[in-house]
């Protein structure tokens, strides 16, 4: 076998020069040849990575231990610090008996406000509940159950129901959603 000097490629024996770079061609021997093509033993790549493994898992150790001795601490010094304190007694006031009734007091007359013209709201009534849910057409007080029919077939049993130009909001179990309009395909009353 020949082989190229520059670009390291083997030729057969008959060949001269090098196709790629027009080089001479020298002689090699059998044992050049296996010592070329045999591959290099690479002994330190597994011994970085072994070290790198035991240096991650020692720091990996080191982390755990340090951030479970720390929550311990804390969870000590809470534990020590929390004392709760007794609430103060307040004597309430006892009412004094009277023999004659006093009339309650009346609410003063004030005048009501007029809406603008300009300024509209979905909901025309209010309710007890935190949040105002009720609206114009739909709710527990007309006598059943609002369902919602949605487009995709399901259905969705609601404590109220109202309808903005967002879409329609619905309230059950004290949650507050919004469906878009077009995932709503009617509403009835059970």
């Amino acid at each position: 076998m020949k082989r190229c000097p520059q670009c390291l490629f083997l030729y057969p024996d008959s060949d001269v020069k090098c196709d790629f770079d027009q080089t001479a061609l020298e002689e090699v021997d059998d044992s050049a040849l296996e010592s070329a093509t045999r591959p290099k033993r690479r002994r330190a790549l597994p011994v970085v990575a072994a070290v790198g493994l035991i240096l991650a898992v020692l720091v990996v150790a080191l982390y755990y231990r340090l951030n479970q001795s720390r929550n311990t601490s804390t969870a000590t010094e809470r534990s020590i610090d929390f004392q709760p304190t007794p609430a103060p007694s307040v004597a309430a006031p006892s009412p004094s008996p009277s023999a004659a009734l006093q009339p309650s007091p009346s609410p003063s007359p004030t005048a009501s406000p007029k809406a603008s013209p300009s300024i509209s709201t979905a909901h025309t009534r209010a309710t007890s509940d935190p949040v105002s849910t009720s609206g114009p057409g739909i709710g527990t007080r007309q006598g059943g159950k609002p369902v919602i029919m949605l487009t995709s077939g399901g259905k969705i049993d609601a404590d109220e129901v109202w309808r903005t130009k967002d879409g329609v909001w619905y309230r059950r179990n004290g949650i507050v959603t919004l469906l878009k309009r077009g995932q709503v395909k009617n509403i009835v009353t059970r």
